[in-house]
């Protein structure tokens, strides 16, 4: 065999992807639900990943800080302020295009 044969190992795109046939019942109240669902959007992930990568030790990160986050709810709040607007008639959707793509690009940093 040579030595730059990587027979044997597994290249990630590769790698066969586990099955998840096991369930956990959880029972939990509305508000820790909320509470869940709420860390669980904020880092990215489904309530079931979230709770999965808590329960085997994986570190869980929101992608967004909290001034990141109340900036993005502002900018949200304000376009949707502009929509209003816009659907009223005061003025052309060409300028609320160009806000949403430097909008875009600026996330996409």
């Amino acid at each position: 065999m040579d030595e730059n044969s990587h027979e044997g190992t597994r290249q990630p795109s590769q790698a066969k992807r586990e099955t998840k046939n096991r369930t956990i019942p959880l029972r939990v109240t509305q508000q820790d639900y909320n509470k869940i669902k709420s860390k669980a959007t904020l880092a990215g992930l489904s309530v079931s990943e979230y709770l999965r990568k808590l329960g085997t030790g994986h570190p869980v990160q929101a992608r967004f800080d909290k001034d990141e986050k109340r900036n993005l709810q502002g900018i949200g709040t304000n376009l949707n302020q502009l929509a209003t607007f816009a659907n009223k008639g005061y003025f052309y959707e060409k300028p609320i295009t160009e806000v949403l793509e430097e909008l875009k690009r600026i996330l996409k940093k």
